[in-house]
């Protein structure tokens, strides 16, 4: 290592990696060498002109630079340290320019230089205060002269004459050197930036492209969703309404319960369609709630109407509970109130073998709904494991429950979603509670709702558009129940054909279809006719395919496996309330 690198390594050792304070360590260093240097020769001048007391206070100057320039700097006070050689320049400058005679002197250029080498050595502040101070000096020595005031003599032509020689290449060596130093150090920062520049370019470029990627993936997910969503729902609804058409004929008891098997199992399948869908809508942040007035006591007692075979089979009891401060009308999404309620009674019922399965709603400034087993608990840290997604109590390949472990996930989601919390409580081999609790908004009761029993008579000329031959003989038949004339349209541009000619009260109209899709059909029809309500009846489930209907122009979206209530409330509401007799034969 060079005698260069050797100093340098000495100023710099522990200034850190700050280039600033890196910098102004230097630049004292530096000004405390000139300093020694030029106010050595001051003081042996001094001396030889039996200026004694400004020989002594010049040293005791340089000395007090000196220790604490190093005193301060290894301390890692580097501020103090430049406060002090900055003031021991001033003060060495101040005693050199009377010594000298005043403002006459050529000293008075180094008392220029002092405010910059502040500046360097501290900072901005304290340049601007020995700015002050070297102006105060200026005018005190220049009113000093004026006024008469007794100043030393003076030093020796001859010696002026060399001091001169030796003062004004001195300060441009100064100043180079402290450009030097500040260019040292700056040409490298400079490098450093660049050289972080290029790595944060670089770094850019490929979070872009993992973003990119992910986005990429998010579509690929959310079309293989939405096609696997599409190809599932079309053949399940022909299996759960053909097996509904079956239970609604005479059967054996075997074959109704063989029949009921089939459409439990379809029902626990689009459960779990379901559930993945409610995932992908919440985990994409295309959940939306629908708040409206629920009949809180109704909704829990249809949750234990829904379970309540289950459960008997299991030889449970299920019962629900209402504290006296309940009202029987609440705010609330109904959808997702009854999905969370059914969701956590599900789970109650699958891991409690024996004993009680109890909702207790609780009311006061928030309601609260506690879902309690006698089931078989939870281990110590499955707490915390429950409510993410595809996570059981039970991990192991051997467990005896199934489950995709995303039902207590969408709870506890859907619950913040309703500015909720959802927690959970449990003794191993005693049982489990989960609490529900939920912002608490009472409403004025509401008038009872009209019945919506499917067998409901209704009137009226149905054009349904869809091509798949099961989905025909199911959607026919439970139209037909409601006495409704139907007509089926195999394609889209066959639909249009149709309602041209049969003019239809409503058209249930399937998205996807050979020919010309629902989309399309809906929009030639509305180009001519801005009346006849259109319904989407289709396996297209994904968060947007809703929207997409409504721009199309339908009035509104169902989902196959399409619901019989849901069905039945479209019909009520779109239906005309009488016709003529002519069109309803």
């Amino acid at each position: 290592m060079s005698l260069h690198h050797r100093i340098t390594a000495w100023v710099d050792k522990g200034t850190g990696t700050d280039p600033v304070t890196r910098t102004r360590v230097r630049v004292q260093h530096l000004i405390g060498l000139l300093l020694v240097l030029i106010g050595g020769t001051y003081v042996a001048l001094f001396i030889w002109l039996g200026l004694i007391f400004a020989s002594w206070f010049l040293a005791l100057v340089i000395v007090i630079a000196q220790v604490g320039l190093f005193g301060f700097t290894r301390q890692g006070r580097p501020d103090i340290g430049g406060w002090i050689v900055s003031v021991s320049v001033f003060a060495t400058i101040t005693n050199a320019l009377i010594a000298r005679g005043g403002m006459d002197s050529n000293s008075a250029a180094w008392l220029l230089v002092v405010p910059v080498l502040a500046f360097l050595m501290v900072g901005s502040r304290h340049g601007v205060l020995t700015s002050m101070a070297a102006a105060v000096a200026f005018v005190a020595i220049w009113s000093a002269e004026h006024l008469g005031l007794a100043l030393p003599p003076g030093l020796p032509a001859e010696v002026n004459h060399w001091l001169i020689i030796l003062d004004y290449p001195t300060i441009v060596l100064t100043i180079a050197g402290m450009l030097w130093v500040q260019a040292g150090v700056w040409d490298r920062v400079i490098s450093r930036m660049d050289q972080t520049n290029r790595q944060l370019i670089e770094e850019i470029s490929v979070r872009k492209r993992a973003e990119e990627a992910a986005h990429e993936s998010a579509r690929a997910r959310s079309a293989f969703l939405a096609i696997m969503s599409h190809e599932i729902r079309t053949p399940l609804n022909g299996v759960l309404g053909v097996t509904d058409i079956l239970l609604g004929t005479p059967l054996s008891d075997e074959q109704r319960q063989l029949t009921g098997t089939v459409r439990d199992s379809g029902e626990q399948l689009r459960s779990l369609l379901n559930d993945v869908l409610d995932f992908s809508k919440i985990d994409s942040g295309h959940l939306d709630l629908e708040m409206m007035p629920v009949d809180l006591r109704s909704l829990c007692q249809a949750v234990v109407a829904l379970w309540h075979g289950p459960a008997r089979e299991q030889g449970l009891s299920l019962t629900v509970r209402f504290d006296e401060s309940i009202p029987s009308w609440i705010r609330s999404d109904p959808t997702r109130l009854r999905q969370i309620l059914g969701n956590l009674v599900s789970n109650a019922i699958k891991f409690t073998p024996s004993g009680h399965v109890l909702i207790y709603v609780r009311g006061g400034d928030r309601l609260t709904i506690d879902v309690e087993d006698s089931g078989i608990g939870l281990e110590d840290g499955a707490e915390a494991r429950i409510f993410q997604p595809f996570r059981q109590a039970d991990n192991t390949t051997t467990r005896n429950h199934g489950g995709t472990g995303l039902g207590l996930a969408i709870c506890r989601r859907l619950t913040e979603a309703m500015e909720g919390t959802l927690s959970v409580s449990s003794v191993l081999g005693q049982g489990t509670t989960f609490t529900l609790d939920l912002p608490l908004v009472v409403l004025e009761p509401v008038a009872a709702q009209p019945n919506t029993d499917e067998a409901l008579p209704l009137e009226g000329c149905v054009l349904v558009a869809e091509d798949n031959p099961v989905n025909q003989m199911v959607i026919r038949h439970k139209l037909e129940r409601h006495g409704l004339r139907v007509l089926i349209a195999e394609n889209g541009e066959h639909c249009v054909r149709m309602w041209g000619e049969h003019r239809p009260h409503l058209i249930l109209m399937d998205c996807q279809m050979p020919v010309m899709d629902g989309y399309t059909a809906t929009r030639r029809i509305r180009a001519i006719d801005p009346l006849t309500p259109i319904i989407a009846v289709t396996a297209n489930t994904m968060p947007g395919d809703r929207k997409l209907s409504l721009e199309a122009g339908m009035n509104g979206h169902l989902g196959k496996p399409i619901q019989r209530e849901e069905l039945t409330a479209v019909l009520q509401q779109w239906l005309p309330k009488s016709l003529p007799k002519s069109l309803s034969a």
